[in-house]
């Protein structure tokens, strides 16, 4: 089963955390997407029932194929969050050893985890042996231009049982912005016999084809390129770099925002979806005012009004969505140099 999440050309969406819900989901899966992930899943709230470590593990009946990423540095808590995973039925378990966010590495995990590779080990060791479906790992590249440390981490994962490998090519420091360490990720991908796959630096059809020629690694993984932009998916899977026209960037972001009501209810729903829609409007032109206006929506019927609005009057005349919105997203990644191959 986790062959398949490696499968040549795959594209698969990141567990990114208050993002990949059922909504979000929907919204990439109408443009070509299959292998997905919920967000990320702490095992110690979900052993405590958190409310909402429980909701992310919600999926829609219409999900072909859903994996499941969990973070914690302790091996006796991923057994016990395991086996609360059974009922859902997730075709792969993660283990994050990737996530810089400090509040997360401050107690041992995420990136922190994944520098303590014997400690990681054990981790994805206890996880293997406490889940029915297929476990991988997520990782980090652990020095931009040495490959070793990143290969015995790796290697040490490969033996304690993990089905995959997805190897984020920018150190824990560089968090997600900065040069892609795309020779380390090449030396991972040539030392194991598991599949691995890359991420880090992929937001149109160019930085897709690059990331795979330099890596040699066959699939990718999206993560902040697919925020605001589920068209992604077609481009990078059909070759279609032909911007979304107005009509249809309003029919998903009303399809979208109604979900995340319909899962969250409408005071939460609103709230969190109020990055949702900034990120659909950023960078297509729309007027200031429009996007200034959506960040302070609290109702459903305030939603509804401002997209009537939003409809009639379109982006600005001023912008080109051919010329203008691939600039504009090389500039909000901040990439002067997307690859680090010395």
């Amino acid at each position: 089963m986790a062959t398949t999440l490696f499968a040549a050309e795959n594209v698969v969406l990141a567990p990114l955390s208050g993002y990949t819900d059922p909504a979000f989901r929907h919204a990439c899966r109408g443009q070509g997407c299959v292998r997905a992930f919920t967000p990320l899943v702490d095992a110690g709230s979900l052993l405590f029932g958190s409310a909402r470590s429980t909701g992310i593990l919600q999926r829609a009946a219409d999900e072909p194929w859903l994996g499941v990423q969990l973070l914690a540095s302790c091996p006796e808590t991923l057994t016990r969050a395991a086996g609360m995973l059974a009922p859902h039925e997730f075709d792969v378990v993660d283990l994050n050893l990737g996530c810089p966010v400090p509040k997360v590495t401050r107690r041992g995990a995420g990136a922190a985890l994944g520098a303590q590779s014997d400690l990681a080990a054990k981790c994805l060791d206890a996880l293997v042996a406490a889940c029915r479906c297929p476990v991988t790992a997520k990782i980090r590249v652990q020095s931009p231009t040495d490959p070793a440390p990143t290969v015995r981490l790796a290697l040490k994962l490969q033996d304690a049982g993990a089905a995959g490998l997805t190897v984020h090519g920018r150190v824990w420091e560089q968090v997600y912005s900065g040069p892609v360490a795309v020779l380390v990720v090449r030396a991972v991908q040539e030392a194991l016999r598991i599949p691995v796959i890359a991420n880090g630096g992929v937001f149109d059809l160019t930085t897709a084809r690059e990331i795979r020629d330099l890596t040699g690694c066959p699939g990718v993984m999206v993560a902040r390129g697919a925020i605001g932009n589920p068209w992604i998916y077609r481009e990078l899977l059909t070759g279609d770099t032909r911007p979304p026209p107005h009509e249809e960037v309003c029919a998903v972001i009303e399809t979208h925002v109604r979900m995340m009501v319909e899962y969250s209810g409408e005071e939460v729903g609103i709230r969190n979806a109020r990055k949702i829609i900034l990120a659909y409007l950023c960078g297509r032109g729309y007027r200031r005012a429009r996007r200034n206006a959506m960040s302070h929506l609290s109702t459903l019927r305030e939603f509804d009004a401002l997209m009537k609005i939003l409809r009639d009057e379109g982006p600005s005349h001023h912008f080109d969505p051919v010329h203008d919105l691939p600039a504009f997203r090389r500039n909000l990644l901040g990439f002067t140099s997307r690859w680090r191959v010395e």
